[in-house]
């Protein structure tokens, strides 16, 4: 019996000495700290630029831009986190907004803070999911902008997530969030290891595949407010929504 027990101590400090499991343990604490601080400091969602789009006021001009050149039907995120951007795309753009959220912590957080909003819509799951849900309910006739935030926690759906828009929907537009910029190393993107990173050399061979076009910032990084970092804005070729996009100044086409 006691060489059991020992047995299971010994499997047990491995277990939470490992690397896997401090990271994890991290991760959780890092959750329950913001949800605290967000429940101290904010309960309520009001629309705040220091917060929106990671008070990236250059991200914030470039939504607005977008916005003022299409009339889209909604706003689909995926990614609430707990719910700043979310909020400020519905008071900016007075569009529904369909969110999803994967952390269980964060979308009951997003829901509380954003309930007086009644044309926000959220749901907890993984966005492949969630996209695949909406494609196959209700694929809305007229534009949708897409927000593409839930490559999180070592996962990248990114690549799913864009099938999926463009093979259900006919004029759409696209914002990646922490996507490399790549003439301006000033802005941080993500990066999960060899060829798991939002960067064109990572991505440009399935946007030829699925006909997408990419733009990036053309504000330099220096200018940039917030977390300063890139996203990538993607719109079928050849469509109305890429005509539109050549004409917001604050973004250029990539060359891939």
């Amino acid at each position: 019996m006691k060489k059991n027990a020992v047995r299971r101590f010994m499997r047990n400090i491995g277990r939470w000495t490992s690397i896997g499991y401090f990271r994890s343990l991290k991760r959780r604490i890092g959750t329950l700290e913001t949800v605290v601080d967000a429940m101290l400091d904010s309960p309520v969602f009001e629309p705040d630029a220091t917060t929106a789009f990671n008070g990236q006021s250059g991200r914030q001009r470039i939504f607005a831009g977008i916005m003022e050149k299409m009339s889209f039907e909604c706003i689909v995120e995926t990614g609430t986190y707990i719910g700043n951007t979310t909020g400020w795309m519905n008071h900016l753009s007075r569009l529904p907004v369909h969110s999803c959220e994967i952390n269980r912590r964060f979308h009951l957080l997003a829901r509380r803070r954003l309930e007086a909003r009644k044309d926000v819509h959220l749901e907890i799951g993984d966005s492949v999911s969630f996209l695949r849900r909406l494609a196959k309910a209700r694929p809305w006739p007229n534009p949708v902008f897409f927000y593409l935030d839930a490559h999180w926690y070592e996962s990248l759906p990114l690549a799913e997530e864009l099938r999926w828009i463009a093979g259900h929907w006919n004029d759409f537009v696209v914002m990646v969030d922490d996507f490399e910029v790549p003439w301006d190393d000033g802005y941080g993107f993500d990066d999960y290891g060899f060829g798991r990173s939002l960067t064109i050399g990572c991505f440009s061979k399935q946007f030829k595949e699925l006909g997408l076009i990419a733009y990036s910032p053309t504000l330099p990084a220096s200018q940039e407010t917030g977390a300063r970092s890139g996203c990538a804005v993607l719109a079928a070729e050849g469509g109305a929504a890429m005509r539109q996009l050549d004409q917001v100044a604050l973004l250029k086409r990539t060359s891939s």
